[in-house]
């Protein structure tokens, strides 16, 4: 009787070679999948926001990965050919589909839905893929789970949690999402195109690729698509302006002019954009719409400043307007009153004289709150993280910095604290070696850095402030929100006495102040003196209708912190007090963030959001 032979068990079909492909080319594609997924998340944060656009976005990563491994699809090798064709048309569809899905005004459904429309097929094929070239190896050591077991969870940890890597890669950093997604997209239809010339990439036996192995000319074929390349990959442009923006943009159909639109790896997209004057025909049919003639820096879904231009440049003696940009062209208050609260950092009273003030700026923004303490004598210091928004300021909203050595762009906690350990005794009796302000305004796009809102950074923070010295911290948001009470409560940890101003119109009530998103100024002090402000007088405003307007009546802004600590107990102070080890202010502010975002589009209409 002839002995049996031994059989190969179904899920051992590879050679080693084979397994060993398969696995580096999984590994390959996975990567290419991750930065593919950064690159997307790139495309949708100037139209939704960062928060928005990572709200749910891990949900569509695991569905896509789910149905990429239990529904039946194609074989891995046409697969792979669809996902270089997604990828090559990501530019465009990824746009235009956040475009019109932004403009039913949810931003939570819009980003989802967005996501299922482009991210979701990418990930969906991508999966597939991986699937199939996983069939041929065998899985039953590792606790006989089945191939599904092992490539579900692997796809999607190898999507998410590579994301916060991707933006320390200098090439990703700087590369245009279309470039990312083209070059990618590219590199899986040329792998498609010499699969079948690859013999040990051969691991499904039943794929109509091996069963069509033999046919020279269909595989012959695949090589047809090669000299396409080319021109698929220059006729897919990005919908968006060119970065950097190399000459002024005016839209066909709206009256804005993009001055300047850069991709920055800190902010995102930085732009510049002006809303032109009514024209003499508009004015005449009296068709002139609110918002005009106002210029505006944004920062992702975010606008971080703005300035009154044309006949709204003016000042409060009638003589011109009321500055210039680095170009000479007239500009005039700010949009946002905030910047001016922080002014009034300048009048609380101290009993020490001071003849050499110094302050330090920790954000810039457009500037216009560090422009008004340079022009009162006022040595500055600026810390700013962006060299892109620190160069809008200058060059387009009339930022002019005497002292450029007194410039840092770079992380302010590092700043901070290098500092600190430089501070000698000789530097504390010098005029410059301790600050006498800080404005704390770091606030973007509906979060903050939580870093720098920490107990330790405030610690450190108060090193290089004079004994009487005001700290000025800036956020927006609800005050009865968790965020806020957190930076509340932390800063009453530190300092001995905190007042708050908002900047909404005075005389409302408490009950919408607590309720409402607006923008809060809190000046704290080392001292344990009640802080008191000093009245403005003619040579605070600056020649500006709006300095005499807040400054006048910040008095009438304030707003009573204690009412929004006194009544919480031990366990809840505990819970909302910022340290480095405890610090969920971030979590925390996503849902305001989603709130931001709907603000930010009552603001401006939609178009000056798509325009970038």
């Amino acid at each position: 009787m002839p002995q049996a032979q031994p059989t190969t068990p179904p899920a051992v079909r590879g050679t080693g070679g084979t397994t060993a492909a398969a696995h580096v080319l999984s590994i390959l594609l996975l990567f290419g999948l991750s930065i593919a997924t950064y690159a997307y998340e790139r495309t949708l944060t100037p139209l939704y926001g960062f928060a928005p656009t990572r709200l749910h976005m891990n949900k569509i990563v695991w569905g896509s990965a789910i149905l990429g491994t239990f529904l039946p699809v194609f074989s891995a090798w046409t697969s792979f050919f669809v996902t270089g064709i997604i990828l090559c048309a990501m530019p465009q569809a990824a746009y235009w589909a956040a475009l019109y899905s932004g403009r039913y005004g949810d931003p939570v459904w819009g980003p989802v839905s967005t996501h299922v429309a482009t991210l979701g097929p990418l990930l969906y094929f991508g999966f597939t893929v991986v699937k199939e070239l996983q069939k041929g190896i065998d899985t039953s050591s590792i606790m006989g789970a089945p191939t599904q077991a092992i490539t579900l969870p692997t796809c999607r940890m190898a999507v998410m949690t590579l994301q916060d890597l991707w933006p320390l890669v200098p090439y990703l950093r700087e590369a245009s999402e279309r470039d990312i997604f083209v070059y990618i997209g590219t590199i899986a239809i040329v792998v498609w195109a010499v699969a079948p010339f690859l013999p040990k990439l051969d691991f499904d036996e039943s794929s109509p690729r091996s069963q069509s192995q033999s046919s020279g000319s269909g595989n012959l074929l695949r090589f047809a698509v090669l000299p396409l390349l080319p021109y698929i990959f220059n006729s897919v442009h990005s919908p968006t302006l060119p970065k950097p923006l190399t000459e002024p943009w005016t839209h066909p159909n709206a009256p804005l002019r993009i001055l300047s639109s850069v991709m920055s790896p800190y902010s995102g997209v930085v732009v510049v954009g002006e809303i032109l004057p009514p024209t003499a025909a508009d004015i005449a049919s009296g068709n002139v719409h609110e918002p005009h003639s106002m210029r505006y820096l944004r920062a992702g879904h975010s606008l971080l400043g703005g300035v009154w231009t044309g006949e709204r440049s003016y000042r409060r003696d009638g003589k011109g307007s009321l500055g210039h940009d680095a170009n000479l062209n007239p500009i005039g208050d700010s949009i946002y009153s905030a910047f001016i609260i922080q002014e009034a950092a300048r009048l609380v009273e101290t009993f020490e004289k001071r003849e050499h003030e110094s302050a330090l700026f920790i954000g810039l923004g457009t500037g216009i709150a560090a422009q008004s303490f340079i022009k009162h004598n006022i040595s500055t210091t600026i810390v700013e993280l962006d060299p892109a928004v620190y160069d809008a300021a200058t060059e387009y909203f009339g930022l002019v910095v005497p002292e450029k050595d007194k410039v840092a762009i770079a992380d302010a906690r590092s700043w901070v604290t290098e500092r600190s350990r430089n501070v000698t005794g000789a530097e504390v009796q010098s005029p410059e070696g301790l600050f006498d302000y800080v404005v704390h305004d770091v606030f973007s796009g509906g979060g903050v850095p939580g870093h720098l809102f920490t107990q330790p950074f405030w610690r450190v923070l108060n090193k290089i402030i004079k004994p009487e010295g005001v700290v000025a911290v800036n956020v927006a948001g609800k005050l009865d929100s968790d965020s806020l009470k957190s930076i509340v409560v932390t800063l009453k940890s530190i300092f001995p006495q905190c007042r708050a101003f908002h900047d909404s119109m005075e005389g409302h009530p408490e009950e919408e102040l607590r309720a409402e998103f607006i923008n809060w100024v809190f000046f704290c002090t080392q001292t344990s003196r009640p802080i008191t402000l000093r009245p403005s007088v003619e040579a605070d405003y600056l020649q500006s209708f709006l300095r005499e307007k807040v400054l006048s009546t910040i008095t009438q802004r304030e707003f009573d912190l204690d009412t929004i600590t006194k009544d919480l107990e031990p366990r809840e102070l505990r819970r909302l007090t910022l340290t480095d080890e405890h610090n969920p202010l971030m979590e925390w502010q996503e849902a305001e963030a989603v709130h931001h975002w709907k603000l930010m589009r009552d603001v401006l209409p939609n178009v000056y959001w798509e325009t970038y």
